[in-house]
């Protein structure tokens, strides 16, 4: 199995000069193994006083929602010591880490968020990958209308693009067509 690194501090006394601790020459790895919890990466990395960016392990390029990081695990990282940092590739916990960083994988089904409210149906897209930037909610009657954020978070999706069932694509935009009061029966947050 291969071996992950993760970045900790190197104590040097008396090596090196001040210039090259800041530009990240004082950076030593450890072995990690893949699949270890994200958060207890995040842990380390952050007690070493190092930045880091989520990636995700896959081609799929999928967004990584930080209030999601306990359903990740770290299969593969990669030093930035110009930054003082480190990228961490990911995979939900649920998925086996790809032997290698970018290898294709099956693409999720798009998830059917008809019926939720438009809050769930945005956290669940998200969770499948989405970025919330290439999201948007559409008042089902006036699409041309803007929506009052704090009330449309609780009306219902009544139809949705891309659809349900069709293969995940990072860089497709999201469309939620959203109402107060939609034909489709709504849906608890454990469907």
């Amino acid at each position: 199995m291969a071996s992950l690194l993760i970045v900790t501090s190197l104590v040097t006394a008396g090596c090196g000069s001040s210039q090259d601790s800041q530009s990240g020459a004082g950076i030593a790895f450890r072995d990690v193994r893949p699949g270890t919890p994200l958060l207890e990466v995040v842990d380390e990395v952050t007690a070493a006083g190092l930045g880091l960016s989520l990636r995700d392990a896959t081609f799929l390029n999928r967004y990584i929602p930080p209030e999601l990081t306990r359903e990740y695990a770290v299969c593969f990282t990669e030093d930035k010591p110009d930054y003082g940092a480190v990228d961490l590739f990911v995979v939900p916990s649920a998925e086996a880490c790809p032997a290698e960083k970018g290898a294709v994988v099956p693409r999720p089904p798009v998830p059917d968020v008809t019926g939720r409210t438009s809050a769930e149906a945005a956290a669940l897209m998200a969770s499948t990958g989405f970025s919330p930037d290439r999201m948007t909610a559409q008042d089902q009657r006036d699409p041309s209308g803007r929506l009052d954020s704090a009330t449309a978070r609780n009306w219902r999706v009544c139809s949705q693009s891309p659809a349900a069932g069709k293969p995940f694509r990072a860089d497709e935009k999201v469309l939620m067509r959203i109402s107060a009061k939609c034909r489709t029966a709504p849906k608890s947050p454990s469907e």
